[in-house]
């Protein structure tokens, strides 16, 4: 079997997982999965069979057979390894445990070293051994052995002192995780679903046997510890993070979302760049030394690291291109870098074919891909620069340009300065990774020796999370396009294939091509965006847990009532205005909804300002730093772009919106107060209800007269849906439904109902 035959092999296999996973069925019995499988190995059959014979790569018609029959079990083989919760799985007495008891209690042995949450509580993976279930003195009125991962959060100081491998009883209340309700929202369920978790239990007491002797966590405590004493915090932390990888170390997460934005993440992730620094230090420290001696001791080096970062599919990745690399040196071969990708990544895939939708894992072989493609091709054009200089500007422009496909499509957010940033960034980043794993090497000997080699890396990560920051302040930093299609991705990949054929292959006669080429790759990024700018017009009530949520977009002009608390903005309202391609609002209207409003317009603010704000409070001018501030008045109409907006009281701020249609926001008001606000009859009248979820006065519904209700609170009545729909009122409940989205033509959609992609994790 030729080499690039079994090259073809492997992509087939991958592109049958493809299939398999795009398909989206999670069972044997996805018929079009198998179909799409059986599809595919007729049309390679046929290709083998009828192609003309320079077209066929010089293969036998039983050679694309064969690549067929590997997509076809592909295809199957996804599903087979899909993660499904067992019989015995915890997630299966769930619904039994919350009936007969108060409180749940789940034993086990902890899967993973705890970690903090924005929530600064302690998370970490228990696989379950027993549920016991009890009543309200605390007595076992049930208990059962049960399997499978439990993701469970507990307070900050129940969980200290807690690692891996421990035993732990862990009590509080028993929860099945929830999808995403609104768009880009985080879907925990999925989350939990790819680590092999279907149910989660909030604890408020947590009791573990502290364990003794040595073990990996003991391992990274003594490096961390090492370099925080060292440097102090964060930049201990920072440095870690950069040597280990951040899922090593509790990383603070303001640095996280600080390198997030402008496209530093790979920096403190353990990665393949980490790995080729490690590895090519290894191997220029014995380069006079015998081949044999180099792939023990560099196999040594790659395997510990693998084991102390947490054997995350990046760094496996490396570490196996890496192994090959070494094996290449004893035998004294050549190895050829794509193929050793291709058979690293088939061979990762073999083992856990469900890492082909981990994010990391599709980074890391694209960026892979572009430094070993892309980076020659660069380096000759720069051939008038020192050779040094060439290297930091072509790496960080092919990688970036080889994943950036698949940062829109996952994050939807374009680090415009990532580029210039990474080259400017990446001595110091090189110069702290090579002296934070030889300070982390040092401090498993000689703690003191270790502190000593950190703080000499102390200017260097201060001056690193400097231009971080710095650079995060700028324009463009971080720019939010909006959420791009897969076929988007596909046909952005074909652009960059053709760039590289055409450099490949010499095709420079046809001058034409590299313009036409560069041109529509601009097109499928921006002429989308532009079309839904210009054709966008919506209404949407997103799903805040208790919070009043209104966004109105209408051709490129964003309106938003309402950021919520804190905690609402950054995860609710940020990511659906990420998604939507909003940089920033036309209007923001403040109203006091909650105690803590404003902290969750500080939050909001920050990253995506508003040209007005309008609010009831004056205080709240102290908001508008970058805005012009307009005070609300109670029974004046204020005109907001196309709406007209009319505030009914401020003590409980009632809202009333004309545009096309008339919408009234209730906050939650008392029964004796909505029999007082009935009384102002016709002038209330809606199309569109939105209310908290309590009980409705029947004068109140009777004044508004609404043809659609939408419930935005926890709880809703069934005996109050049940009135509203005989009165022949549409009720739709964002708790339920998720976020309710109005358009002109569609009408009203509920996104629970609406097909929709998983967003990145």
């Amino acid at each position: 079997m030729g080499l690039s035959f079994g090259l073809a092999l492997c992509l087939a296999y991958i592109v049958g997982l493809l299939i398999s996973a795009i398909a989206g069925y999670g069972s044997l019995g996805g018929v079009a999965v198998s179909w799409s499988g059986i599809a595919g190995l007729i049309l390679l059959s046929g290709w083998g069979m009828l192609a003309p014979r320079s077209w066929r790569l010089g293969w036998q018609s039983g050679r694309w057979c064969s690549l067929g029959v590997v997509m076809l079990l592909a295809a199957i083989y996804m599903p087979l390894r899909s993660p499904v919760a067992g019989v015995q799985d915890v997630s299966q007495f769930l619904e039994r445990a919350n009936t007969i008891g108060t409180a749940h209690v789940v034993v086990g042995q902890a899967i993973e070293d705890p970690r903090l949450n924005r929530g600064l509580k302690g998370r970490f993976l228990v696989a379950a051994q027993a549920l016991q279930v009890l009543d309200t003195e605390g007595a076992i009125t049930f208990q059962i052995p049960v399997r499978g991962r439990v993701y469970v959060t507990a307070p900050l100081l129940q969980v200290t002192g807690l690692h891996a491998g421990e035993q732990v009883t862990a009590r509080g209340q028993l929860y099945r995780p929830q999808p995403a309700m609104n768009p880009n929202g985080f879907d925990f369920q999925a989350y939990l679903t790819q680590r092999g978790s279907f149910s989660g239990l909030v604890a408020d007491e947590l009791t573990f046997r502290q364990a003794t002797g040595w073990g990996r966590w003991r391992v990274r405590q003594r490096i961390v510890r090492t370099q925080v004493r060292a440097l102090g915090s964060p930049l201990g932390q920072l440095v870690s993070a950069m040597a280990l990888g951040r899922n090593a170390v509790d990383l603070p997460s303001n640095i996280h979302d600080v390198f997030m934005r402008v496209g530093l993440a790979h920096t403190i992730a353990a990665s393949g760049f980490h790995v080729s620094l490690l590895f090519g230090v290894v191997l220029a420290l014995l380069r006079s030394r015998s081949g044999k001696l180099q792939f023990v001791v560099g196999l040594s080096v790659l395997l510990g690291y693998v084991c102390l970062t947490g054997a995350q599919p990046s760094v496996i990745r490396a570490a196996l291109m890496g192994g090959a690399t070494l094996l290449a040196l004893v035998t004294e071969r050549r190895v050829l870098p794509t193929g050793a990708l291709i058979v690293a990544a088939t061979g990762m895939l073999l083992v856990n074919p469900n890492w082909l939708w981990n994010v990391s894992f599709q980074l890391s072989v694209m960026a892979t891909w572009g430094l070993i493609v892309t980076v020659p091709a660069l380096t000759r054009r720069l051939d008038w620069l020192p050779v040094m200089v060439a290297s930091l500007i072509a790496v960080p422009i092919a990688a970036t340009l080889w994943t950036l496909p698949l940062t829109l499509y996952h994050f939807n957010v374009l680090a415009g300065l990532s580029i210039a940033l990474n080259v400017v960034a990446m001595p110091l980043v090189t110069l702290i990774s090579l002296g934070g794993i030889a300070s982390s090497a040092l401090a498993l000997v000689l703690p003191p020796l270790g502190g000593i080699a950190a703080h000499v890396l102390y200017y260097p990560a201060a001056t690193l999370w400097w231009l971080a920051q710095t650079s995060g302040q700028l324009p463009g930093s971080s720019i939010a396009i909006g959420q791009i299609s897969l076929w988007q991705v596909v046909g952005l990949y074909g652009v960059l294939l053709g760039l590289w054929g055409r450099s490949h292959w010499g095709q420079q006669r046809r001058g034409w091509l590299q313009p036409v080429l560069v041109t529509m790759f601009l097109i499928l990024i921006v002429g989308p965006l532009g079309w839904r700018w210009a054709t966008q017009d919506q209404v949407t009530v997103l799903a805040a847990g208790n919070e009043l949520i209104w966004v109105e977009q209408d051709h490129g002009q964003t309106t938003l009532i309402n950021s919520g608390d804190a905690k609402t903005a950054f995860y609710t309202v940020e990511p659906f205005l990420t998604q939507a391609g909003v940089n920033h609002l036309k209007s923001a209207i403040a109203l006091p909804l909650g105690a803590d409003y404003r902290r969750g317009w500080q939050t909001l603010l920050a990253h995506v300002p508003a040209e007005h704000l309008y609010s009831p409070e004056a205080t709240d001018a102290e908001l508008a730093a970058d805005s012009h501030f307009h005070q609300l008045q109670a029974g004046t109409s204020t005109t907001v772009d196309r709406l007209s907006l009319q505030l009914l009281g401020i003590e409980n701020p009632i809202v009333r919106l004309s545009d096309r249609q008339s919408w009234l926001l209730l906050p939650q008001l008392p029964l004796a107060t909505q029999e007082h606000l009935a009384q102002m009859g016709t002038a209330l009248q809606s199309e569109v209800l939105v209310w908290a979820g309590e009980a409705l006065s029947p004068a109140l519904v009777q004044a508004i007269a609404p043809k659609v209700a939408i419930c935005y609170g926890s709880q809703l009545p069934e005996s109050l849906e049940r009135q509203l729909q005989r009165q022949g009122i549409q009720i739709f409940w964002t708790q339920r439904d998720g976020a309710i989205t109005w358009q002109p033509r569609q009408g009203f959609r509920p996104y629970r109902l609406t097909p929709h992609r998983t967003p990145a994790f």
